[in-house]
This record gives C-alpha cells, sequence and structure tokens, in this order.
C-alpha cells in the first residue's frame, strides 16, 4: 500500500476529507466507477493533492478497507474489554458489530468489494480477523466445550455476525440499542448449552 500519512493538521483535515469523499464514492458507485476526479471534487481538494497522500485509486481503497478493519477491531475490543467470560465476551462482540453497522452503514459495501478488486485483499481481510478471534477462543478454551476446531468456531460466530448484520441492512432497518441486545441474547443463549461450559 503506498500511502504518505499527513503530518500537520491543515494536512490531517484535507487527508480526513479524502477518506470520508471516497468512502461515500465507493459506496454510490463501487469501485470501478468511482473517479478520483469525484473524490477530490467531494473533498474539495485539488486533484494534486490527492497524489501527494495515495499513487492511485487502489492505495486509497487499501487504505480505507483496512482502516475499517482497525476500527472495528478497536470498537469489538472496547466492548469485550471488561468481560468476565467467552459467553459474555461472544454476547458482547455480537452487540458491538450490530452498533458498528447501524453506526457506519457503508461497511459491508466497502469491505465486499475487495473480492471482486483484489481476491488477495478480502483474503487477508478475513484471514486477519479468524486470526485474532480463533487466539481469543484458545485463550479462553476452558470454557468451552471440549475438542472443538476453535477456527472453524471463530468463522460461525463471525457468520451469524456478518449475516445478522446483513439482514438488517437488507432490510434498511435501524435497530435500537435495545432490539440489538435482544438480538444477542436469543442468539447466544440458543448456542449456550451446546458451546459453551
Amino acid at each position: 500500500m503506498e500511502v504518505k500519512l499527513p503530518k500537520s493538521k491543515k494536512a490531517k483535515e484535507k487527508f480526513e476529507r479524502i477518506i470520508a469523499a471516497a468512502d461515500n464514492e465507493f459506496y454510490l458507485n463501487g469501485y470501478e466507477k468511482a473517479s478520483i476526479a469525484n473524490i477530490t471534487a467531494a473533498a474539495d481538494i485539488a486533484v494534486g493533492t490527492f497524489y501527494l497522500y495515495f499513487k492511485d485509486k487502489l492505495s486509497l481503497y487499501h487504505y480505507i478497507l483496512f482502516d475499517y478493519q482497525t476500527r472495528i477491531k478497536r470498537y469489538i475490543n472496547a466492548k469485550i474489554g471488561n468481560c468476565q467470560s467467552r459467553f459474555e465476551k461472544e454476547r458482547m462482540g455480537l452487540i458491538a458489530w450490530l452498533e458498528f453497522i447501524g453506526e457506519n452503514p457503508h461497511t459491508y459495501n466497502i469491505i465486499w468489494q475487495s473480492l471482486t478488486i483484489d481476491k488477495s485483499l478480502f483474503i487477508d481481510y478475513y484471514k486477519t480477523f479468524v486470526k485474532a478471534y480463533t487466539k481469543g477462543l484458545i485463550k479462553d478454551k476452558d470454557q468451552l466445550i471440549e475438542d472443538i476446531d476453535y477456527e472453524s468456531l471463530a468463522l460461525s460466530f463471525m457468520g451469524i455476525s456478518s449475516f445478522l448484520g446483513l439482514k438488517y441492512m437488507i432490510h434498511d432497518t435501524k435497530l435500537t440499542s435495545e432490539e440489538i441486545n435482544i438480538i444477542a441474547d436469543q442468539i447466544l443463549n440458543s448456542m449456550k448449552t451446546g458451546l459453551f461450559r
């Protein structure tokens, strides 16, 4: 990824405007039809300024994709940080994910475009999540049933979270905090007996 991060306050402001404009452009028009001209116009900067920070459109997309990954991890980790049990971590992690996509409606569009832009980006994106998730499950393995494939379990939990969120995106439904908590309780309680000690 060829990105030059800004140093001054003014440069950071321009950089953030580019990111916000590009996020919206990729969401509305898709990566292929998105143009640097549209992005710079929406960010209210000269086209030349774009190239101070990014080599091309792909480097910009790459930055945005992995910025989503960082923000998602940070958001979820903040929610599960004080949890005492694996069950509670899973519950709060699901709640955090549903909250995040509610606050960031472009999430699915940005992430899943990577599969057609560059399959290796898509694979790397999810491999990073799976690796961290699996590590967390192994750390708490004394709270889970024995003889389970932790990577497969991580993928299963990720799949549940991802497709639950997708359901509400498809129906264009904004969930309240109460609804999110009810969903998390229903899903995790239905799995509690078979998976958690």
